[in-house]
């Protein structure tokens, strides 16, 4: 796709920063990119072969020094990578160090020095989309993929990075594209009938399937924020009944204080499992009761919250213990989403009665504090979260809140357009609502996009990326 992106700022300067994290590591990285990128490069670099950088060929990698003045600074290799194949279309050098602290600053230094000007955020990859090499989706995508936290979630971000989304959305101006042209037929033969017309009827099939992969579209996003965000699971139940024992079970690690002191929790504590990939946050939270504790009362409207956040709720009960008031208040609410009953302390003697059995039938039977039944658990929310509320990788889409809104406000701008032209208005109308959509369709393809959108984008990046 040929697109002539607007550009947000000069691009004929050489930008540099450090792309690999600051701190001791194996491997320290200096990156350059602009028209004088090898020269500013060669001016610090001594190459034990005596080539010259201007010299050498591109995508080639070359061993020596960084000198300060007549000081050594590290030992580097340094890649010469030549416009245009490069990430950014522009020359791009990179300087491999040993990754220490000093020595990575120092060689930035000595760069800035020579000419070069400190990169902001994300700019190498703002320079990428400025160069048409990547469309503003694609470069989304890279922080995507920095940020992924699961395997699926990177396997979402890279098929992005790799165009699926934007090639969507190319191949959908065109059909919008074509169904304008048909119609327009009618602005210049105002004679022609839109009932019996051809053009017309050729322009209702366009639209028809433009509007069912939009809405196809809006789905994927759907099912890619549950691949990238998971799922909240709450713990509830009333204070001392095994919540944090099982918390910290599930975690393999004490997260959360455990007393036989009831009411220990006072605040909901989180923290991430992975579930077949599946990002999974678990909450903590304080026991669900009456009390005039004004501490206490602040953690269970904080487990109110954490419940109405939650897809799924686990409803523990002290099986070792006759049920209380408070356990059946429990069992008895409507949470309005999923709930599983989890009976604990189930090595001990069961202290239920007949009535409360049946009620617990279907419970599941854990002594966590001596990593009984965990697999039971793990299971179980694979079972009723993963399994069943996961899709496949191909049938996801990670889009952000204004990609996801530009959709929205594209899709009811085709449905208007393709409700017209069904019960037959004038074509004028149904042009004007076409266009729309190519406008908000060129704005997901990065053309004339606006000047915020694009640096909160480019925002997310890291300095050096």
């Amino acid at each position: 796709m040929n697109v002539d992106f607007k550009r947000r700022a000069e691009t004929d300067d050489t930008i540099a920063a450090v792309s690999t994290p600051f701190g001791e590591g194996g491997i320290g990285i200096v990156r350059l990119s602009g028209p004088e990128a090898i020269r500013i490069a060669d001016s610090v670099f001594r190459a034990a072969s005596g080539i010259s950088l201007p010299a050498a060929d591109s995508h080639t990698l070359h061993y020596g020094v960084i000198r300060d003045g007549d000081a050594d600074v590290d030992e580097v290799l340094v890649s010469i990578m030549r416009a245009p194949r490069t990430y950014t279309r522009d020359d791009v050098v990179e300087i491999n160090g040993h990754g220490g602290m000093a020595a990575t600053r120092r060689i930035l230094e000595l760069i800035l020095e020579r000419g070069a000007r400190l990169a902001e955020r994300g700019e190498f990859t703002q320079r990428a989309f400025q160069n048409g090499r990547i469309t503003l989706d694609q470069a989304k995508s890279v922080a995507d993929v920095i940020h992924a936290r699961t395997r699926l979630g990177l396997e979402v971000a890279v098929s992005q990075l790799q165009g699926r989304f934007s090639d969507e959305v190319d191949e959908i101006r065109g059909r919008i594209q074509a169904a304008l042209a048909a119609l327009e037929v009618g602005i210049d033969y105002p004679e022609i009938d839109l009932e019996s017309d051809p053009y017309a009827r050729e322009s209702e099939s366009l639209l028809e399937n433009v509007h069912s992969r939009l809405v196809d579209l809006r789905n994927q996003a759907d099912h890619g924020r549950v691949l990238w965000e998971g799922f909240v699971v709450a713990l509830i139940g009333r204070p001392n009944v095994g919540k944090s024992t099982l918390f910290n079970a599930l975690l393999a690690e004490n997260r959360a204080i455990v007393t036989p002191v009831p009411g220990t929790t006072r605040d909901t504590i989180e923290a991430e499992i992975t579930l077949s990939g599946i990002p999974v946050t678990l909450i903590d939270t304080a026991g669900l009761r009456s009390t005039d504790d004004v501490v206490e009362t602040e953690g269970v409207q904080r487990t109110e919250l954490a419940v109405r956040r939650s897809d799924l709720v686990l409803l523990l009960v002290d099986g070792a213990s006759e049920l209380t008031n408070e356990d059946r208040a429990l069992l008895e609410r409507s949470w309005e989403r999923p709930v599983v009953h989890v009976l604990t302390k189930s090595d001990l003697p069961a202290r239920t009665t007949t009535e409360d059995h049946a009620r617990l039938r279907d419970a599941l039977r854990l002594a966590p504090e001596k990593r009984q039944g965990l697999d039971l658990v793990r299971d179980l929310l694979e079972e009723k979260l993963v399994r069943s509320g996961v899709p496949q990788r191909q049938s996801s889409l990670y889009l952000d809140v204004w990609e996801v809104d530009r959709l929205q406000r594209m899709q009811h701008a085709v449905g208007r357009a393709l409700e017209s032209l069904r019960i037959g208005r004038t074509p004028d109308m149904i042009i004007e609502d076409l266009r729309s959509s190519l406008r908000i369709a060129a704005e997901l393809q990065g053309i004339d996009v606006g000047e915020e959108t694009l640096a909160e984008i480019f925002g997310r990046f890291c300095v050096g990326k």
